[in-house]
C-alpha cells in the first residue's frame, strides 16, 4: 500500500473514534433549574448533574489505541489527535468528579500569563449598547441567504438553547436561538464569525483527501476562534462589549482554577450583568458536580489567546488563506508543504464582510 494510501486508512480509523468523542457531553443537564437558584441566592454553588455519555471512553480508547502510526509530518500529527483523545476519553469518564480537572486542563490547556495580562487591561474598555431590531427569523434568512451565496447546502435552524448561534459543520447547519433578537451589528459578527470563518474552514477540509483536515488538527481550536475574532475585528466589528466578554472568558478560567462557582458568578455579576456573569461561570465550571470545588473545564481562554496568535501569524508575513486549508493552527500552516494530495483552499471570505441590513 502506497504512502498516501496507508495515511488515508489512519486519517479514517482516526476519524472515526474521535467523532464519538464530543465537547457537549459536559454540559449539564439541569442548568435552568440551577440558574433559578443561583439567580435568588448569588451564594449558592450549583450541584450539576450530567447525562450518560452516547458512548462508552473505555471502548473509544480501545479504538484510539488500535490506530496505527506512521513516521512522517502527516502520520505525527494523527499521532499528536490520537494521543490527545485518549486523554479526553479520561476526562470523560471523570466528568462529576474532581479529577475532571486534571485531564481537562491536559486536554485544552491554560492562558498564558501575557494573555490574562492583555484580558485585565480589556475588561476595562466602555462598553455600548447596541439596539436589537433583527427577530430569529429574519436572522435565519440572513444567514440562509450567505450561506447561498457561497453554494454551501447547509439548513439553518432555529432552536432554544444557552448560546446566540452555533454551527455543526457535520451535519451541515446553523442554529439560532429561538426567542433571540439581534441587533444588526451582531449579525454582521455572526456572519463573519460562524460562516466566514467556521463554515469556510470545514468546507476547505471536507475537500482534502483526509478527514484530519475537516475534524481538526491537534489543538486547532485556539486558531479556529482567534481566526474568528481577528475576522470581527477586520471588518470593524469587534466592539468593546465582545472583546470585554472575550477578556472576561480567559480571567474566569484562571478563577476557575481556585475559586467556586458562587465567587466567579458574583466577580462578574457588577461588571457584566446576571446572564453573563452566570454564563461564564457555568462554562468554567461545567464537568464538576460540586461547583464549591477547585477546577472546571478551562477552554474558554482560546478566544483572546488565539486572536493574538493569528495576529502574531500575520504581523510575521504569514498569509490569511493559509488558514483557510482547513481546521488548522497557525503552527501547522509551514507544514503543509510536506502533505501530498491536498487542494488549495478555494473558499476564502469576501473581501469585505458586510450585506445590507437596512431592509430589516
Amino acid at each position: 500500500m502506497s504512502e498516501f494510501f496507508l495515511l488515508k486508512s489512519i486519517d479514517a480509523a482516526l476519524h472515526e473514534a474521535t467523532s464519538k468523542i464530543s465537547f457537549l457531553a459536559i454540559n449539564p443537564a439541569n442548568i435552568d433549574e440551577e440558574k433559578q437558584k443561583v439567580l435568588v441566592d448569588e451564594n449558592y454553588e450549583p450541584q450539576f448533574r450530567y447525562s450518560n455519555l452516547p458512548h462508552n471512553p473505555d471502548n473509544v480508547e480501545e479504538e484510539l489505541d488500535a490506530v496505527d502510526d506512521h513516521d512522517s509530518v502527516l502520520g505525527s500529527l494523527l499521532t499528536q489527535k490520537r494521543d490527545i483523545f485518549i486523554d479526553k476519553c479520561e476526562m470523560m469518564r471523570c466528568i462529576g468528579t474532581p479529577k475532571f480537572s486534571i485531564f481537562a486542563k491536559k486536554v485544552c490547556g491554560f492562558p498564558k500569563e501575557s494573555t490574562l495580562a492583555r484580558a485585565a487591561e480589556l475588561m476595562s474598555l466602555e462598553s455600548q449598547n447596541e439596539k436589537s431590531v433583527v427577530s430569529a427569523a429574519q436572522a435565519a434568512h440572513i444567514l440562509r441567504a450567505e450561506l447561498i451565496h457561497y453554494g454551501f447546502p447547509y439548513i439553518v435552524k432555529q432552536k432554544e438553547m444557552s448560546s446566540l448561534a452555533a454551527v455543526s459543520v457535520a451535519d451541515k447547519c446553523v442554529f439560532i436561538r429561538k426567542d433571540a433578537c439581534f441587533s444588526h451589528q451582531y449579525i454582521q459578527r455572526l456572519i463573519v464569525h460562524e460562516i466566514g470563518t467556521h463554515v469556510l474552514r470545514a468546507e476547505n477540509g471536507r475537500a482534502q483527501p483526509f478527514r484530519i483536515f475537516l475534524s481538526g488538527f491537534p489543538q486547532y481550536l485556539a486558531t479556529e476562534e482567534g481566526l474568528a475574532v481577528f475576522n470581527e475585528e477586520r471588518f470593524g466589528l469587534l466592539s468593546a462589549e465582545t472583546m470585554r466578554l472575550y477578556a472576561a472568558r480567559a480571567i474566569a478560567v484562571k478563577m476557575s482554577q481556585d475559586r467556586s462557582f458562587s465567587k466567579i458568578y458574583k466577580y462578574f455579576l457588577e461588571r457584566l450583568g446576571d446572564d453573563a456573569a452566570f454564563k461564564l461561570a457555568l462554562r468554567v465550571k461545567r464537568g464538576l458536580a460540586d461547583t464549591s470545588k477547585r477546577g472546571g473545564f478551562p477552554k474558554d481562554f482560546v478566544y483572546l489567546e488565539g486572536y493574538f496568535t493569528v495576529k502574531k501569524f500575520l504581523e510575521d508575513k504569514g498569509e490569511l488563506q493559509d488558514l483557510y486549508w482547513g481546521k488548522i493552527g497557525v503552527e501547522h500552516a509551514p507544514l503543509l508543504t510536506e502533505v501530498t494530495g491536498l487542494s488549495r483552499p478555494r473558499f476564502l471570505p469576501k473581501n469585505q464582510g458586510f450585506v445590507d441590513l437596512t431592509h430589516f
